[in-house]
């Protein structure tokens, strides 16, 4: 019975795909453009003092994982990160202001399905606009230390040519000259004009950033 059902499950998918890419492609909706615009219209906030710690994200170690859900469904994906940054920026002896910048590979979209990823491409024309932006500073001040701190991150998310703010909740370590980070949020893509074709159910997808970031000095804070 167990396999049964696991068969089953299995049909049920492929079907769900195909009734979507049908009624995608019946729509015009497979066509990602090719306009490549990478227009960036965040403003990315410089740092007040020249004491400030930046650190790189290492693109090869950091990627933007998505959920979604398509007729009852789970989809799951990512999205490679191509460069950004973390800074942190002294405010007091005890406290730092945390600054973030990421530029996200939105036509590197990766779920595993070349098909269910051509689709999301079409969807989010990521032909025209193939990268999306995130500029963010922590919300309330964080404190210094090498202990895992949380913290909530207010900014400015960029996608398909549209900008909105974006809050994201972070879970962090600065240790050794390096720092891990998860972020995560909800992104509605309705609101940075995305239109969903028929079927696809909702136009909300959870975030989940996983960076890992380097000081030009190793040594550095460390």
């Amino acid at each position: 019975m167990r396999r049964r059902a696991l068969v089953l499950a299995v049909l049920m998918v492929a079907v769900l795909i195909v009734c979507v890419a049908v009624v995608i492609w019946a729509g015009g909706w497979l066509d990602p453009g090719d306009k490549g615009d990478t227009t960036n219209q965040l403003s990315t906030p410089t740092p007040a003092t020249s004491e400030a710690l930046i650190f790189a994200v290492a693109p090869s170690e950091s990627q933007v994982e998505f959920v979604t859900h398509v007729l009852g469904l789970e989809l799951t994906g990512v999205f490679p990160v191509r460069e950004g940054t973390i800074t942190l920026v002294p405010v007091s002896p005890e406290d730092w202001r945390i600054q973030v910048r990421l530029d996200i590979d939105v036509d590197g979209v990766d779920t595993g399905n070349a098909q269910v990823d051509a689709l999301l491409r079409g969807v989010m024309e990521s032909g025209d606009y193939p990268l999306a932006f995130y500029v963010a500073s922590s919300r309330d001040l964080v404190p210094v230390t090498h202990e895992v701190v949380e913290f909530v991150l207010d900014g400015d998310l960029q996608v398909h040519n549209v900008a909105r703010p974006h809050a994201m909740s972070v879970t962090a370590q600065w240790t050794n000259g390096e720092i891990w980070a998860v972020a995560t949020s909800d992104l509605d893509l309705a609101d940075h004009g995305v239109e969903m074709p028929p079927l696809a159910g909702s136009s909300v997808i959870e975030l989940t950033a996983r960076l890992q970031a380097y000081a030009a000095d190793v040594g550095e804070g460390g």
